[in-house]
C-alpha cells in the first residue's frame, strides 16, 4: 500500500510538472512525494550505519528486505517529516537561512530516491526523473520561467530540433541547465550540448550551468562508500569541449573541490544552495 501510495504521488509529480513547472502545485506534489517517502523510510526500514570511505564526510541509509538504498550523507539528511514540512514554508517566505536550504534540497531531493530503490529496485529512470523535475522546479520558481527542453540548430539552410535537460530564456540571459544524479549518467553529453549551443548561436548566447546530486558509489557487501571523481576528463571537457560557467552539486565531492582549487580560472564547482544566492550575478545579461 504505501508503495502505491509513493508511486502514484510520482506519478503526479510527473504530470504537473509537465503541465507548469514552475508552479505552485508542482512544488505542493514534490513535497507531497517527499513527505511520504521519507515517512515510509522513517517507519518501515532501518536506518543504518555506512563505512564512509570519504574523508570529513559521513554517511547512513536505509535498508528494507535485504535491499540497501544509496548513502545519505548525516550532514544534509533530515529524518524528521515535520521538520521538512517547517523548512519549506520558511523557503517559500524567503527566511529560510542557507545550511537549513541546503538541508532542506538534500532531503527532499533524495528521499524519493532512496524509496523508490528499496520497493522499486529495477526502476533505474525514477530517482533520476524526479530529480530532475525537481531541480527544474527550483530554477523555474527562482527566475520565474518555465524551461523548454528543445533547441532549433542551423544546420545547411534548415533548423534541426535537438531535446536537451533544460533551456531558459530569462530577461536577454539564456541557460542551458543539463541536470544529473551524477557524472556517471552520461554527463559528456551536457558538455557535448553546450559545445553544440555555442557553434549554432556564439560562445555567450548560453550560460552553461551544471546541475549533478554527489558522486558517491556503495559497495552493498562491505557497506563502504567511495566518491567516484574523474578530475582528468573534465579538464579535458573544460578546455577542449565547452566551458561550463558553474557547475553545482548537492555533496560536492572532496576531489572536485580541490580542482576547483587547483583551477580557479578553468573551472568552478560549487554547493548548490549557492546559486541562489549569487543567482543576480550569475544571470545578469
Amino acid at each position: 500500500m504505501t508503495a502505491d501510495l509513493i508511486q502514484d504521488a510520482y506519478k503526479e509529480v510527473k504530470r504537473l510538472c509537465r503541465v507548469d513547472l514552475k508552479s505552485e502545485n508542482a512544488g505542493s506534489a514534490i513535497l507531497q512525494l517527499a513527505l511520504r517517502s521519507l515517512t515510509f523510510l522513517v517507519n518501515e526500514c532501518k536506518q543504518i550505519d555506512l563505512v564512509s570511505r570519504v574523508p570529513g564526510k559521513e554517511y547512513f541509509s536505509f535498508s528494507k528486505d535485504n535491499v540497501v538504498a544509496r548513502p545519505a550523507n548525516k550532514k544534509f539528511f533530515l529524518i524528521r517529516p515535520d521538520m521538512v514540512s517547517r523548512l519549506w514554508k520558511r523557503w517559500q517566505a524567503e527566511t529560510i537561512t542557507p545550511v537549513e536550504f541546503g538541508q532542506l534540497t538534500y532531503t527532499v531531493a533524495l528521499a524519493p530516491c532512496l524509496a523508490m530503490e528499496i520497493f522499486d529496485r529495477q526502476n533505474k529512470k525514477g530517482p533520476a526523473t524526479f530529480f530532475e523535475c525537481y531541480v527544474g522546479h527550483l530554477f523555474a520558481r527562482a527566475v520565474d520561467v518555465n524551461p523548454t527542453k528543445r533547441a532549433r540548430l542551423p544546420v545547411h539552410g534548415q533548423h534541426v530540433l535537438m531535446t536537451m535537460d533544460f533551456l531558459m530564456d530569462i530577461g536577454g540571459k539564456k541557460v542551458h541547465l543539463p541536470v544529473k544524479m551524477s557524472s556517471r549518467e552520461r554527463v559528456v553529453q551536457a558538455w557535448v550540448h553546450q559545445r553544440l549551443l555555442n557553434e549554432a548561436y556564439g560562445s555567450n548566447a548560453y550560460q552553461g550551468i551544471l546541475i549533478l546530486f554527489s558522486e558517491t558509489k556503495l559497495d552493498s557487501r562491505s557497506l563502504e562508500v567511495v566518491e567516484i571523481c574523474v578530475p582528468d576528463q573534465w579538464l579535458v571537457y573544460q578546455s577542449f569541449l565547452a566551458r561550463m560557467n558553474c557547475i553545482y552539486y548537492f555533496d560536492v565531492p572532496v576531489r572536485y573541490q580541490e580542482l576547483t582549487q587547483q583551477f580557479p580560472d578553468l573551472i568552478s564547482i560549487k554547493q548548490f544552495g549557492d546559486f541562489f544566492s549569487e543567482k543576480e550575478k550569475i544571470l545578469q545579461p
